[in-house]
């Protein structure tokens, strides 16, 4: 789903077909702040490929440092580690930043998963005297949430034991 896709699903979903400008001109932060919130508990995950010419530093949306993987090898990135050591070619799998959305963001750039769109509405919400709507929306954010991190699979390593019982 587009970035322009989800504005128009949150207005539609607000019953906002004529929003006045200051929820326009909201809507972008809005959008941001939510993308990033729901990129800390469901990342996005991306990789990069380098040759023995490429530069070994991460990459500019790089949040986390997740793996590396060579010719027949697995490493996971540690707190100290660094690029020094190995092979020529290899892959770093990372958790990336999302884009920042701003008034400037063209609406066919950015995508967006339901969790936003729910958020991005409570946060609309928020300052209102009725409090109900607001409510509604985080409580279905919430549930996309729920939803996202039972799709997440958890990596499985077995370490053998270097002593017997």
């Amino acid at each position: 789903m587009t970035y322009g896709e989800a504005k128009s699903r949150c207005l539609k979903m607000q019953d906002e077909l004529k929003p006045k400008s200051d929820l326009l001109e909201k809507l972008p932060g809005f959008f941001d702040a939510a993308q990033k919130e729901v990129a800390q508990y469901y990342p996005i995950w991306r990789e990069k490929r380098y040759s023995e010419t490429d530069e070994r530093t991460l990459p500019a949306d790089c949040w986390e440092p997740w793996t590396i993987q060579g010719d027949g090898f697995l490493w996971f990135w540690g707190q100290d580690a660094k690029f020094d050591g190995l092979p020529d070619a290899f892959t770093l799998k990372y958790k990336a930043w999302p884009e920042t959305i701003t008034a400037d963001t063209p609406d066919s750039q950015e995508e967006a998963v339901l969790a936003v769109i729910y958020l991005a509405a409570a946060m609309c919400q928020q300052m209102e005297d009725d409090q109900r709507p607001f409510s509604t929306f985080y409580s279905q954010y919430q549930g996309k949430m729920q939803n996202l991190m039972a799709q997440e699979k958890d990596v499985a390593v077995v370490i053998e034991p270097d002593f017997d019982i």
